[in-house]
């Protein structure tokens, strides 16, 4: 039965074998594999077999998901695979153990954004703070229109000034 055999950076171990098809992981209770970190996010990610391999799913992780400490979105999992949920290591143990660590996987890698910054636990509380949106770069020209409005403001009240 293949399984994930996880560490904390606290030291705390913990196994799980994946008894299902389809099984989300995550630090919330509603998880068939709950990892109860502060740096597992509520709902981090799945993991699923598809065809004769086991495959992680990440779901958008504050933290991320990483191999190698590169954040990925999907990959294929094999016996001895190494991978990180935040900040908690795990190993995949496969069914088999002649099995490639990696054989081919597919991964998408994200080096840059919110989930590559490293995470200063002295200063969280709660959830933590949201994602800054992305500026949709408007500003300039709404900040032009503005001054062409008081410009042609301006040029009303000269005009009604000589005119009087």
């Amino acid at each position: 039965m293949a399984k994930i055999q996880y560490t904390t950076p606290e030291g705390t171990t913990g196994e799980v074998e994946l008894t299902a098809e389809r099984m989300s992981l995550g630090r919330a209770d509603d998880n068939m594999i709950v990892i109860a970190h502060d740096s597992v996010s509520s709902h981090h990610g799945e993991v699923a077999i598809e065809g004769d391999s086991w495959v992680l799913t990440d779901l958008g992780s504050t933290n991320g998901t990483k191999i190698g400490g590169e954040r990925i979105e999907r990959v294929e999992l094999g016996h001895g695979g190494t991978f990180t949920l935040g900040h908690v290591d795990c190993v995949f143990i496969g069914d088999f153990e002649e099995a490639p660590a990696y054989s081919a996987p597919t991964r998408t890698v994200s080096s840059s954004g919110y989930g590559a910054t490293p995470l200063d636990r002295s200063h969280r509380s709660g959830f933590g703070t949201k994602a800054k949106p992305k500026s949709n770069g408007y500003a300039p020209l709404i900040g032009l229109g503005v001054l062409a409005l008081l410009v042609c403001a301006y040029a009303v009240f000269s005009f009604s000034q000589m005119t009087a």
